[in-house]
């Protein structure tokens, strides 16, 4: 044989070489797992129960409804739950043995991967797969605390499914909801005691955002935290009522939870008896709320004036809300007793809070009671939303302030204010009206509200008229609580 013949003879050897290796290489793999993914509704008959009786917390009645109901729960569309659509997120995981695999799932629940399982044997296989992806083994599951977005809503869902598969056969994974779902139902009545009827946002705590997992079961453990529930119908108003409906996922638990809605920058709070949420089953509930437009904190009166701050009635010291005996007493800012002409007073540079042991509200009438606010004031005197009228009552002259959104009013007597001068000297500024805020301003001056005899307007001031007073100066102290 020549050079040529023996070049040519080894070319060819290398070539039926190379697809000899290539032909073990597919037969050592074998054949790609085929997969689809449906979802598989968890249905039971309704389960009617009592959820709850009616609860008095404060001046909000929450009557709990007594539905609690197993059903279906759909997490990807309100038709039909056994599809993919509307998902952002399409990466599913897929284990065999010890090892994960990353899949994709389109609308229709057909998986397919960049990085595959291949079969090693005929025998048949076991996998388990779930959703949302990990690259991990899956040993512990969250919902998110803020589920107002799609996205987190997604994340917060955890489907779970097993299967026995084999080589050419398109092999179908069955996956259930591994997590609970709760619908609530929100009414507030007598929204016209709070601005702004608007039920924006609902939270749940006292309920455990995490849990372990094993074979697909989710046990709750941790700390307890905070939902905020996903806004689902949005909030309507009809006579004063106010509706919305809201839904989050939860990890499956036994709990005793608090629901928190915000009306109107109002938030409104229950708790709820101890309730189990199951897996793969949607509860509901029903929260109502009766907002009063008066009442009582610590055995002082109070009113709503179409805010969430409930104003008290009568000022500190008062024995009554006409007459001279609705003065009260007077104090200088920070002082915590009744002004004595001494030229001693409280110099800070802070605001004064409740728990500060400087604001006298909290310090005489205990409670919740406390100093409004320099805000608080500002609101109270928006003419847009509230009337303020100079009268005489019971031979007191004062304002009368009434709320244009509810009706409900206050009396602010013209008690005066007193003012340590020098050598046991007393300015008395009789038919003056001042009431002090809790908001520092400056140096040795706060916020204060106030007035002359008879005004023509409404100033918001204090001896200056610029809105802000010396400390050393005693004034009335009109109580707010929330």
């Amino acid at each position: 044989m020549n050079t040529k013949h023996i070049f040519i003879a080894l070319i060819a050897s290398l070539f039926f070489a190379a697809c000899s290796s290539s032909d073990d290489l597919r037969n050592e793999q074998g054949n790609q797992l085929k997969l689809s993914a449906g979802i598989t509704a968890q249905r039971e008959p309704y389960n009617i129960g009592e959820w709850g009786t009616e609860i008095q917390i404060g001046d909000i009645e929450a009557a709990i409804a007594k539905e609690f109901k197993i059903d279906t729960a759909t997490t990807r569309t309100p038709s039909d739950d056994s599809n993919w659509e509307g998902m952002t997120d399409r990466n599913i995981a897929v284990k065999v043995g010890s090892t994960v695999y990353k899949y994709s799932v389109d609308a229709s629940g057909n998986l397919t991967s960049n990085t595959p399982y291949y079969f090693t044997t005929t025998s048949n296989v076991s996998v388990a797969s779930w959703y949302p992806y990990t690259t991990a083994l899956l040993s512990s599951f969250s919902v998110q605390s803020d589920q107002t977005s799609y996205a987190n809503r997604e994340k917060s869902d955890l489907l779970y499914g097993t299967a026995t598969v084999n080589q050419g056969t398109a092999n179908v994974i069955s996956y259930s909801h591994k997590i609970a779902k709760l619908i609530v139902s929100v009414k507030v009545n007598n929204t016209q005691h709070i601005a702004n009827g608007t039920i924006s946002k609902l939270t749940m705590s006292g309920i455990k955002l995490s849990g372990t997992v094993s074979d697909g079961t989710i046990t709750a453990n941790g700390s307890n935290g905070t939902i905020t529930l996903h806004n689902t119908i949005a909030s309507s108003t009809s006579n004063n009522n106010s509706t919305a409906t809201f839904e989050a996922y939860l990890i499956p638990q036994t709990t005793t939870s608090t629901f928190a809605v915000s009306v109107g920058g109002t938030n409104l709070s229950i708790a709820v008896p101890s309730k189990t949420f199951a897996a793969g089953k949607i509860q509901t509930l029903e929260l109502i709320y009766n907002v009063a437009g008066s009442g009582t904190e610590n055995g002082h009166a109070w009113v709503r004036m179409g805010t969430s701050t409930k104003w008290a009635t009568m000022n500190v010291g008062a024995t009554s809300t006409t007459g001279t005996a609705s003065f009260g007493n007077l104090y200088q800012w920070g002082a915590t007793t009744e002004y004595a002409n001494v030229s001693q007073f409280w110099n800070v540079t802070h605001d004064i809070t409740p728990t500060s042991g400087h604001d006298i509200a909290r310090i005489k009438w205990g409670g919740i009671w406390r100093m409004p606010t320099n805000a608080e004031f500002q609101i109270l005197v928006n003419t847009n939303n509230y009337t303020w009228t100079w009268v005489t009552e019971n031979s007191v002259s004062g304002y009368r302030v009434t709320s244009k959104r509810n009706g409900n009013s206050i009396f602010l007597p013209a008690a005066g204010y007193k003012e340590y001068v020098q050598n046991g000297n007393e300015l008395y500024g009789s038919g003056r009206c001042c009431y002090w805020s809790s908001t520092y301003f400056k140096p040795n001056h706060a916020y204060a509200l106030g007035w002359n005899v008879n005004p023509q307007t409404i100033p918001y001031l204090d001896s200056d008229g610029n809105g802000y007073s010396r400390f050393k100066e005693a004034y009335s102290i009109r109580p707010v609580c929330d």
